[in-house]
């Protein structure tokens, strides 16, 4: 069999295929910046104030979805209102990772390690970071909970997925979360790295996984539409002294609920937790 050579003693098949790693190395990287700029600058919005939510679309042009955007999250979510369907389970195939914080004056963010995914519907979809809020954004039946964690994905097509997990403030104490938060940065700005230290996002997941699915927006500014968002109806369970702590790192940080408009609410059984 011919072994094709580009000059004197090079494999001409190595290198194609080196330059299509790099070529698709680049595509992805390009891609979770989109979705997940890691760096510690302070951003040019807010929760309150003079930059707050009412104002984000007057902040700049790039914004103006967050005012005129039909399909917003988060949403007011009401069960009888939702449509049943089928278990199909949410497949978390999520691996340990190294701490990657970052306090951006707007939220504590979790980096994470390449090669986590979420598989539904037979497409997988890459997790890239963790967002903490206090409160929560979402509403389940009128009740706001006493926080939430984005969990976000995307893949080479562009596509985003949220995962939204609600917390509910009681007496189980998550080591997950309580060793993301012994190295949290305090201050806006700040990150924190340790390559020694572990986390894995699965065990801030809920044990029972049913859900609700709608479309839906980023939170924040730019308030990118075209989400695919899922809002776990369980809660996790954390320490109300771990919900404090979580507090004072973020302030208050949620985004006002937003309007359903003519949206479609799914709901979700899944037979197990996979």
């Amino acid at each position: 069999m011919a072994l094709y050579r580009l000059g004197r003693g090079f494999p001409l098949a190595p290198m194609v295929a080196g330059a299509a790693l790099l070529l698709l190395a680049a595509k992805a990287h390009a891609w979770q910046a989109r979705i997940s700029d890691m760096t510690a600058a302070v951003p040019d919005w807010s929760y309150s104030g003079e930059r707050g939510p009412s104002h984000w679309a007057d902040l700049n042009a790039s914004y103006a979805g967050c005012a005129s955007g039909l399909l917003q999250s988060p949403i007011p979510i009401e069960t009888a209102a939702t449509f049943f369907q089928p278990c199909t389970p949410l497949r978390f195939r999520y691996r340990s990772s190294s701490l990657h914080l970052v306090n951006d004056g707007n939220a504590l963010r979790l980096g994470y390690d390449r090669g986590s995914f979420l598989v539904i519907d037979g497409l997988s979809y890459e997790l890239v970071e963790l967002r903490f809020h206090v409160p929560g954004e979402h509403a389940i039946d009128g009740r706001i909970w006493d926080g939430e964690i984005e969990f976000i994905h995307g893949n080479n097509r562009g596509d985003l997925l949220i995962v939204s997990v609600l917390i509910e403030a009681g007496n189980r104490a998550n080591q997950t979360l309580r060793r993301i938060l012994d190295n949290a940065p305090l201050l806006a700005g700040k990150n924190a790295h340790g390559r020694n230290i572990g986390v894995n996002a699965v065990f801030l997941l809920p044990t029972r996984r049913s859900y609700f699915r709608y479309d839906g927006s980023t939170t924040r500014p730019p308030c990118e539409e075209g989400v695919r968002r899922y809002v776990m109806e369980s809660p996790l369970e954390i320490a109300a002294s771990d919900l404090a702590r979580l507090a004072q790192v973020t302030s208050s940080n949620a985004r006002p609920l937003q309007p359903l408009g003519a949206r479609r609410i799914e709901r979700f059984c899944t037979a197990n937790a996979d």
